[in-house]
């Protein structure tokens, strides 16, 4: 009996015990006891190298005060002989000073008062504000082909949590997935327009925005082009090829004539200069002009050069042709009236060779339905050329014979010792009155097979547009075919319009 006596005051005693050192360590208790403190919790945002003063009094006089950070103890008004932090200071009141306050200085704070009321705690807290700070990887610079997929990996920091944009070239990406301090951007390499500044920005409202960088240099083939697919020269001429090549990495380049590689020497040259021009974001990219010169053109000069480039990447070709033959012609407006069965048409070319003949060709559309299926055959004529001083051939020349009130289109070529010229765009014309229609096309696309609404569309209105200024140039109106449809259909809109 005696034995489970002393058992139970024994575990009496240890709960007291233990209940007291617990209530000494809950702060929790205590901060509910906030209506004693005069001051009230503050928390203090503020810079580096600031100073800082959190409150802590009561409404009566205090035995002690003792502040904690966390669970690092600071000061204690009953021990003042404990050493503490240059930069930490007790006010009479209760109230702790911070100066020259640094980043570690962030976090909560509690004041503990003891008074003839009891023990309480007030917490308060301190953060430290810091402008972002950023890093980027890859960084400074990162060369990617066509078809592959890169990431950039930003990382930013600073108090509060900065927020991460991206901008590529100067241009806002679209906000990223992923959050946090730490973010990636993902870019599928489509195209060499891509290439430029990718930036990663971190901005917390503090300080200046944090940017850092990377440049994208987008590898891709050499892109050929010709500023003159066609040269026009003479025999005993020196005449220049000319390609201009975009690469990236620098591509080298070959001429080529009818597939064999061409002989640099005496006869031919090759140079090549660099389009400073051409430079600005993507100052990486080699564009290079290529010129082959022939001193002196001979007829095995002829024919179809290559200007063939390669890189790293692969290989890209570009076609010039070196002819004597004439430049395609080109129709001009003839501000002269026009009678209802025949037509004045006026061209020009020019030929750096005598021009021998001109070879004519048109053909009558149908007015019910202008569509390519239903075009009549070309009539083809030969036309003599008249001698000229120059390298300038203008020809005059008149078509009689043709129905009234109808639509035809017309093409032309012209040879010389060389050969024919590629033939002209093609013009339509009305009779009983010009009307020059701005589609013009070329001959090989006209004799395409075609399924084109679009086009069938535009040619049946512009039929029944010329149909009716023919009939406003005669003076007549009948009614019948397209002109009385055109005719009844403006009346019926009239008639809307006026009710």
């Amino acid at each position: 009996m005696l034995a489970s006596k002393c058992s139970v005051l024994w575990c009496l005693f240890v709960g007291l015990i233990l209940g007291g050192v617990q209530a000494a360590l809950d702060f929790n208790n205590d901060l509910d006891n906030s209506q004693k403190f005069k001051s009230i919790p503050t928390t203090v945002k503020t810079y580096e190298n600031d100073t800082v003063q959190l409150p802590c009094t009561l409404n009566t006089p205090f035995r002690y005060v003792r502040w904690h950070r966390d669970d690092v103890a600071l000061v204690d008004s009953r021990h003042p002989e404990i050493p503490k932090l240059d930069r930490i200071m007790l006010w009479p009141n209760g109230s702790l000073q911070v100066s020259n306050v640094q980043s570690s200085d962030t976090g909560d704070y509690y004041c503990e008062m003891n008074s003839d009321s009891g023990h309480v705690v007030q917490q308060h807290a301190i953060e430290v504000q810091l402008a972002p700070r950023v890093l980027i990887e890859p960084s400074e610079l990162t060369e990617q082909r066509i078809g592959a997929t890169i990431e950039v990996v930003c990382e930013a920091q600073g108090v509060p949590q900065p927020v991460i944009t991206w901008r590529l070239n100067g241009k806002d990406l679209l906000p990223q997935s992923n959050s946090g301090n730490r973010q990636s951007l993902v870019l599928d390499i489509k195209s060499r327009n891509q290439a430029g500044l990718i930036e990663c920005l971190a901005n917390n409202g503090v300080g200046e925005v944090a940017v850092a960088s990377v440049y994208l240099h987008v590898l891709f083939a050499p892109e050929v082009s010709q500023p003159q697919p066609v040269v026009y020269t003479k025999l005993g001429a020196r005449a220049h090829l000319e390609c201009i090549v975009e690469a990236a990495p620098a591509a080298t380049v070959k001429w080529f004539h009818h597939g064999l590689p061409v002989t640099l020497g005496a006869h031919s040259t090759s140079h090549e200069s660099e389009l400073q021009g051409n430079r600005s974001l993507d100052h990486y990219v080699n564009a290079v002009r290529h010129l082959l010169v022939v001193k002196s053109v001979r007829n095995a000069d002829m024919g179809q050069y290559e200007c063939r480039a390669t890189n790293q990447i692969a290989g890209k070709s570009g076609n010039v042709e070196l002819t004597g033959r004439p430049m395609p012609c080109l129709f001009k407006i003839n501000p002269g009236i026009q009678s209802s069965t025949s037509h004045v048409l006026v061209w020009q070319t020019e030929s750096l060779l005598p021009i021998m003949e001109f070879k004519l060709k048109f053909r009558q559309i149908p007015s019910n339905n202008a569509t390519r299926q239903i075009r009549t055959n070309w009539t083809e004529l030969t036309i003599p050329a008249q001698a000229t001083n120059g390298l300038i051939y203008i020809t005059t020349y008149t078509l009689h014979g043709l129905q009234p009130a109808s639509l035809y289109e017309v093409s032309v070529l012209a040879r010389n010792s060389f050969g024919w010229s590629d033939n002209s765009k093609i013009v339509r014309f009305a009779t009983g009155g010009e009307v020059e229609l701005p589609n013009y096309s070329t001959e090989s696309e006209l004799q395409e097979d075609l399924a084109d609404e679009d086009f069938h569309n535009e040619i049946t209105q512009r039929s029944e547009i010329l149909t009716a200024s023919m009939m406003f140039n005669s003076g007549s109106i009948s009614c019948n075919g397209i002109t009385a449809l055109i005719y009844f259909t403006c009346l019926i809109k009239l008639v809307l319009l006026l009710s």
